[in-house]
Parts: structure tokens; C-alpha cells; sequence
């Protein structure tokens, strides 16, 4: 089985991801818990505003924004034997 790491695939890894960061980490009203959530997962992947809504919206398909969005999340497509090219990913040999 090979793990999908599409543009897709991060969309809802990213939204699940800032749903917990906002359930836990930030006090206050709904929309501002996950703005403060979004706004910390974009500098901890040190990406563009463009390229995290780009992928909030599941359309990122810059693949070193995407790698870098991935490992902000704890996963490395690399140990899975994965090479993300645009718009996909590539299983290496």
C-alpha cells in the first residue's frame, strides 16, 4: 500500500491538524482559535500566505512548499520512499 501524499491528502491533514491546535492550544472565539492556529502552522513551515491557503484549499502545487508543509506536520514522505513532484508524488525505487 502506498500512502498518498497529494495536494488532496494534505488539505485534510491540514485542517484536522489546526482543528486540534485550536481545540487545545487557543482560548477564545471560534474563528480567531483557528486563525491563530493557521497563522502558527504557516511559520512553522516557514511557507508563503499564498502557498498555506493555496493548500488549505487542497490546489498547492508547488512540491517543496508541500514537502515543507508535510514535515511541519511530523511526516516525511521521504521515509515512506516518496518524492513529491508537481501536483503528485512518485514512489522512488
Amino acid at each position: 500500500m502506498t500512502p498518498d501524499f497529494s495536494p488532496a491528502m494534505l488539505r485534510l491533514f491540514l485542517r484536522a491538524r489546526v482543528c486540534h491546535m485550536a481545540n487545545t492550544a487557543f482560548p477564545g472565539a471560534r474563528a480567531s482559535q483557528e486563525r491563530g492556529a493557521k497563522t502558527e502552522l504557516r511559520k512553522a513551515a516557514a511557507v508563503t500566505q499564498f502557498e498555506f491557503d493555496m493548500a488549505w484549499m487542497g490546489r498547492l502545487e508547488r512540491p517543496v512548499a508541500r514537502l515543507k508543509l508535510w514535515i511541519s506536520l511530523g511526516i516525511d514522505p521521504a521515509v515512506f520512499g516518496i518524492r513529491l513532484n508537481e501536483g503528485g508524488q512518485e514512489d522512488t525505487p
